[in-house]
């Protein structure tokens, strides 16, 4: 399979990189589906608009002079992401259609709904919305005619399509967020974002399905920021303290290193709940990273001018996302005891609001339609093993608010005679931990927790395995109260 279009931007044509282009406009095009539309009406839907969404990115016809520079083929003047939501795959617990929903949004394995990233009651995502589309568009792009055509198109598609929502967003003047610092300077580096960004499921990856092999997950949240509040600090320092930078994007710690030649070490000498600090662990937790491709926005509301950041990231799985959010920048107890949430996101603070929030998956690239590959049919004769991939909580019950650290705990698997199958297998910082090796489809085993890295109560459970994408939840809980993060 190819991987999902309209994430990297990436130059590998020979044509400018789009993302790039100062004149970039992007638009969050969201459509709700007929609730009652079939599979195959929904599978007829998907190759009506993917004409639609090739006109969109078709490459813009040069002359010979306008040529130098440029593919063959032409101008790249558009790109898009096409993201499915939960809502696309599930009505409540229940398949809406008979599509494998990728694992995040899969309740099945435990028997109850899966918690996505802002299930966890933090206090700055209580008040936000829930983005209402079951297929969000993210279109990026220095063409906007294009995205009016698209969208009058789309709208050619009801009864199936019963309403759309768009937001707008643009490339940053000399890269500078709302607030005035340079943004985006410590993203993933190009040589790395394809094993970050994209679902390998020969991989860390196993419980997905099939088809969702080289997609991605894509997360948005739209943010609005207060620069009364921001600018009404005591002064520069106290505005780079929230942001761990200063305006020109160096870190605050740092004399005369630029940010793109930081070291990749933890920052320790910044406050701790500095954005850079609490959003950008190295070292140990090196191994979460999400790839971060969002835009700001403006508008006039009621006569008052709002601006903000329409925040979208990409990632291999969600749990990396929930632990960027949730177990660092919105937890009080990371990267120290006490530190707060980060800084931008403290609701005692009034900097930033978080308005919506929304969740999405983008299938990888199919010549034939969008999202073709959910469609194929499965072997008469399925596969007769499986790969096994473990997903960690630790939790405190007198406090469930609060997050730990997930790394560093083991597991061994045996079979139904208590033989030990294949090696030890270790959760990352994400909590997940992927069995190296396959197990036999229909046969009984049992997973063994050895020791933990922290106090908890460990976990020996008694499985089947029913599938060959399959996903065990272990929730442990702590036995010594007030354990800190990574201790």
């Amino acid at each position: 399979m190819t991987q999902a279009k309209g994430i990297l931007p990436k130059d590998d044509d020979g044509t400018r990189v789009l993302f790039h282009d100062g004149r970039l406009s992007g638009y969050f095009v969201g459509v709700k589906l007929r609730p009652d539309l079939d599979a195959t009406g929904v599978q007829a839907w998907l190759k009506t608009i993917s004409p639609f969404v090739n006109d969109l990115v078709a490459r813009l016809p040069l002359n010979d002079d306008e040529r130098r520079g440029h593919d063959e083929d032409g101008e790249k003047v558009a790109t898009v992401a096409i993201g499915l939501a939960p809502s696309f795959f599930l009505t409540g617990d229940s398949l809406r259609f008979e599509i494998e929903p990728p694992a995040a949004f899969d309740g099945r394995p435990a028997g109850e709904a899966n918690l996505l990233p802002w299930d966890t009651g933090a206090q700055a995502l209580s008040a936000a919305g829930r983005l209402d589309a079951d297929v969000l568009f993210y279109v990026t792009t220095v063409f906007e005619a294009r995205v009016a055509r698209f969208v009058e198109q789309l709208d050619s598609t009801r009864p199936d399509l019963t309403s759309i929502t768009i937001a707008r967003g643009f490339q940053r003047l000399e890269g500078r967020e709302p607030f005035g610092y340079a943004d985006g300077v410590r993203n993933i580096p190009t040589g790395y974002r394809t094993e970050h960004v994209f679902v390998h499921q020969d991989g860390d990856e196993a419980d997905e399905p099939e088809w969702a092999d080289d997609g991605t997950y894509m997360a948005f949240m739209r943010i609005v920021q207060n620069r009364d509040a921001f600018a009404a600090l005591a002064d520069d320092a106290s505005r780079d303290a929230v942001i761990g930078r200063r305006r020109d994007g160096s870190r605050a710690d740092l004399e005369g290193v630029d940010a793109h030649d930081e070291p990749a070490e933890p920052v320790p000498n910044l406050p701790a709940s500095a954005h850079v600090r609490k959003a950008g662990p190295r070292g140990t937790h090196d191994d979460v990273q999400i790839f971060r491709r969002g835009l700001p926005f403006f508008e006039a509301v009621e006569g008052n001018l709002r601006v903000g950041l329409n925040f979208v990231s990409f990632q291999s799985n969600l749990d990396k996302f929930d632990t960027v959010l949730n177990d660092w920048m919105l937890s009080s107890n990371f990267p120290v005891e006490g530190a707060g949430p980060d800084g931008l996101l403290d609701p005692a603070r009034g900097l930033t609001t978080i308005e919506s929030v929304g969740v999405y998956f983008v299938p990888s690239y199919d010549a034939r339609f969008v999202g073709a590959t959910m469609f194929d049919p499965k072997p008469a004769h399925g596969p007769r093993e499986g790969r096994l991939v473990v997903r960690k909580r630790v939790v405190d019950p007198n406090d469930p608010g609060r997050r730990f650290e997930r790394a560093g705990f083991r597991f061994r698997v045996f079979d139904a005679a208590g033989t030990q199958v294949g090696g030890e297998f270790v959760t990352n910082s994400a909590g997940r931990a992927a069995f190296d090796g396959k197990l036999a489809i229909g046969q009984t085993y049992t997973l063994e927790e050895l020791t933990p890295p922290i106090s908890v109560q460990t976990v020996r459970v008694e499985f089947i395995m029913e599938r060959p994408n399959q996903q065990l939840r272990v929730v442990n809980t702590v036995t010594q109260p007030n354990t800190p993060y990574g201790g």
